[in-house]
């Protein structure tokens, strides 16, 4: 029965094709009245599940786009936008706000800022100042699209040089510190042109020069209330980032450690050809809220990726806590063969590349 349906709504799509590419209709004296062409339009706004913002069209980008670019260090802007996106749900709940771009500074402004913390050092040269980039984005308000609420995100470094030229790194209660005065001044600026809208901070270090793997993470998160022209409430923020297999993890996070050494192990003994398994972990307040596990194979075998997919989903399961969102993603050399995603709520999904 169901063979025979599938039959019969092919040959109706190539009934109707034909009757479409030789001027034929179905209703009545319709054979010699062409279509009225239509104009093509979008709703102005853009809704999503409730777990996202929706936004609103056009769609602006960042008036600050491409400014990372010219910097010496690497920003994980991924990790920094949707980082921010994360901090803002608490203050500006999906349900009642839309999300835009930060449409306020302009580039000119950030690159203003950034000079100003760049200060005389030894035999007249030009030391490092701790601000490296500004991100803005802006909340609208459901009810008149309104500007409503906006997070600013101060990316930090953390060395500098200090009155004899010599490279030095500053503490974590330092940057925090020295943070708290960069942000005081951003906000008065930005206050001259916005005095009503609340605005939040959020504090991003980035990663070591050398860092290649390990991206940045926020050390704190600031409040200014509508109407309000200085930075009310600062609180600190313990996100940390770890690569498993390592000795840092194993040192600080021995618990976690062995659940992915675990990992490795029944993966490499059922499938001996895959060739390397990496893992990036999440810490917040000290506990692993997120981890991505990267598997590499000798070859792109389809059927071995599904099966390899399975058994790794299956350990994932038995190893880590249902708290834990876990990213899988399965790869030859030279392209992605498989995904297993399992949230911390829904179900897990899971996805075999054909090509």
């Amino acid at each position: 029965m169901k063979v025979k349906f599938l039959a019969g709504c092919r040959f109706l799509t190539a009934v109707l094709l034909v009757m479409a590419l030789t001027g034929c209709s179905l209703i009545p004296g319709g054979k010699d009245k062409a279509p009225e062409p239509t104009t093509p339009s979008l709703s102005e706004v853009v809704e999503v599940s409730e777990d996202y913002y929706g936004s609103i069209t056009p769609y602006k980008q960042n008036q600050t786009r491409g400014m990372l670019a010219d910097t010496k260090y690497r920003v994980d802007f991924s990790h920094l936008e949707l980082g921010l996106m994360e901090f803002a749900r608490e203050t500006y709940p999906t349900s009642d706000y839309y999300f835009q771009e930060g449409q306020v500074i302009k580039k000119e402004q950030v690159t203003q800022w950034i000079a100003q913390e760049k200060t005389a050092g030894a035999n007249g040269k030009k030391k490092n100042g701790i601000l490296v980039h500004v991100l803005e984005h802006d909340y609208l308000s459901k009810k008149d699209k309104s500007l409503a609420g906006m997070v600013l995100g101060l990316s930090l470094s953390p060395n500098y040089q200090d009155a004899t030229g010599q490279d030095k790194v500053y503490t974590a209660q330092e940057l925090q510190a020295k943070g708290q005065q960069v942000a005081a001044r951003i906000v008065q600026s930005v206050r001259a042109t916005n005095p009503e809208v609340p605005i939040l901070i959020l504090m991003y270090q980035v990663p070591e020069v050398n860092s290649t793997l390990v991206p940045g993470h926020f050390i704190m998160s600031g409040t200014v209330g509508a109407n309000e022209a200085t930075i009310s409430k600062w609180l600190p923020i313990e996100e940390e980032y770890f690569l498993f297999p390592s000795s840092e993890v194993e040192q600080k996070y021995p618990e976690q450690s062995l659940q992915y050494d675990k990992l490795m192990r029944q993966s490499k003994g059922y499938f001996p050809e895959y060739i390397g398994m990496t893992g990036l972990g999440r810490f917040m307040d000290g506990k692993l809220t997120e981890i991505t596990i990267t598997a590499t194979a000798e070859y792109d075998s389809r059927t071995e990726a599904l099966q390899f997919t399975q058994f790794a989903a299956g350990s994932i399961n038995q190893l880590f806590d249902k708290s834990v969102h876990v990213n899988l993603y399965v790869q030859s050399m030279n392209k992605p063969l498989s995904i297993y995603i399992r949230p911390t709520s829904g179900e897990p999904y899971m996805h075999i590349y054909r090509q």
